[in-house]
């Protein structure tokens, strides 16, 4: 009895203080008892397959799992002991069911001693981490297990890409393919460099790894091209020739630390319509529609501002990304292209933005069939949902000014998704019966933001020529949508509009 409540205390004191490692043991028995443990998961978890793994100097058990699980709280596990050990807690049954969605343990009962195991249960990664050096400098190196995306960032230190020395961590039920080794010098400089794990539970595993550092200079360097033909005419000036109906370069990477403008000045011999903006071509959300490129015989400064798309990703930005430019629908067009970067914005930028008017509307307001909802999730990017019930002449007021509008604020600016192509129109309040300005073309469906900007420098003047008081603070701006249209032609309701930034001010660097 008094061995008992001896053994006792201290399984209790040993659960206690979560406390794993092995208690010491004597010649009447054994330092390893545990031979085998199998596991059946819940009935929810049929398809997880599992692979256990038994560190004995760790006194380590690990239940790896080939999926995330629904349920590991009613897990039935089996351990295979050795002669004359038997299971001292949780349970002296065996098999006994277990909660395996934390750490746990099990103490094993042999001669005159007990052994304790730590459980862990835990979806495998193939390669657990990856680290990177050269020279001494360390990479900041990140590893997506989801995307199987190894990214390898060397900051501004100049670094040979031929000769990065490299450690893969790899899980306990993982081996090496392509490269052989978990230590090894390679050879980065590609843009991209594959390799590749055998997995006991998923077969070969194949990671995409890129490694990069800061733009030299601040300027991107085109890298990739299709349906282009690209002559570098150094200092960061690129000569492009589309040979084909989808056109797009590519740049090296740049940090999502450096900022959210995209910006360049550029050449072309015939108008190319908008760009598509893109820092993954397989996510929408890390995608744009820019303003329109014309043409032009002198430099022309072209700018967008992606902060919207850094917000739509949050978390789940990379740290880098290379820009790639869709460049129309035409071949035989030359465009000349400079200074390409993704920068934060100057202090005029920032200016601009800052003094503009931003419209407001008051959530589910209804006007003439048109219905306005607040679907802001951040102040930084006020988000409003507009939804056609009938579509005779939809529009809906927005709140009160809440300072004056001049007559020198007369560019507009706001990014917008829809099903539905339309045209904007906007009244002032004060002239409400003559339309004050409109942007002359439709506006086409689009499921990834679209930036847009309209001069109605000429309307606005018309508009304060006619009535000097028309931007008075206190008397709200009116919303048209005009020619909705669905994809036959027809006329549309029901399909909403989402739009946000919109606002009116000077003319910015966009």
């Amino acid at each position: 009895m008094k061995k008992y409540l001896q053994l006792s205390a201290l399984c209790l004191i040993v659960l206690a203080a979560g406390i794993f490692s092995s208690c010491k043991d004597d010649e009447s028995g054994s330092s390893s008892p545990l031979l085998g443990m199998s596991v059946q998961l819940a009935a929810a978890d049929s398809t997880v397959s599992t692979r256990i793994n038994i560190d004995h100097a760790n006194r380590l058990v690990t239940v790896s799992l080939s999926q995330e699980a629904r349920d590991l709280s009613h897990v039935l596990c089996t351990f295979d002991l050795v002669n004359g050990a038997s299971l001292y807690t949780p349970s002296v049954t065996n098999p006994v069911e277990m909660d395996l969605s934390d750490v746990t343990g099990v103490n094993i009962l042999t001669g005159d001693n007990i052994v304790c195991y730590k459980i862990v249960a835990e979806v495998d990664s193939p390669i657990k981490e990856v680290k990177a050096s050269y020279g001494g400098v360390e990479a900041v190196t990140s590893l997506d297990k989801k995307s199987r995306l190894i990214n390898v960032y060397f900051g501004s230190d100049p670094v040979d890409f031929t000769q990065v020395q490299v450690e893969f961590v790899i899980s306990a039920i993982s081996s090496m393919v392509d490269p052989t080794s978990t230590n090894l010098t390679m050879d980065l400089s590609a843009d991209t460099t594959y390799v590749k794990v055998q997995n006991d539970l998923v077969g070969t595993a194949t990671y995409k790894m890129i490694c990069w550092n800061d733009p030299s200079d601040n300027n991107l360097a085109i890298k990739r091209s299709a349906d282009v033909e690209v002559t570098d005419n150094g200092g960061g000036s690129y000569t492009l020739n589309t040979t084909g109906t989808a056109p797009t370069v590519s740049t090296s990477m740049f940090p999502v630390s450096a900022g959210s403008v995209v910006s360049f000045s550029y050449k072309a011999t015939k108008a190319i319509g908008r760009p598509r903006l893109s820092l993954d071509v397989n996510n929408k959300k890390l995608q744009m529609l820019g303003y329109e490129m014309n043409q032009a015989d002198d430099w022309t400064e072209y700018a967008v501002d992606l902060g919207g798309v850094y917000f739509d990703m949050g978390s789940e930005l990379a740290p880098g990304y290379p820009l790639t430019l869709s460049l129309g629908s035409e071949s035989g067009v030359t465009i000349e292209i400079k200074d390409i970067q993704v920068r934060e914005k100057n202090y005029e930028e920032q200016m601009f933005a800052d003094n503009a008017y931003y419209f407001k509307f008051e959530d589910g307001k209804t006007g003439n069939n048109l219905k306005v909802n607040d679907v802001t999730t951040d102040e930084q990017f006020l988000t409003y949902k507009f939804t056609p019930s009938g579509t005779s002449d939809p529009y809906v007021s927005a709140k009160s000014r809440e300072k004056a509008v001049t007559i020198n604020d007369n560019q507009i600016y706001f990014e917008y998704k829809s099903e539905s192509p339309f045209e904007l129109q906007l009244f002032w309040q004060a002239v409400a019966d003559s339309w004050s300005g409109r942007a002359g073309y439709m506006l086409p469906v689009s499921d990834v933001w679209v930036a847009v900007h309209m001069d109605w420098t000429d309307q606005v003047k018309s508009i304060f020529t006619t009535n000097p008081t028309a931007g008075d603070a206190g008397a709200p701006f009116r919303f048209d949508l005009e020619d909705l249209k669905d994809h036959s032609g027809g006329m549309i309701a029901n399909v909403p509009i989402y739009v946000r930034n919109l606002r009116i001010g000077q003319k910015s660097y966009e």
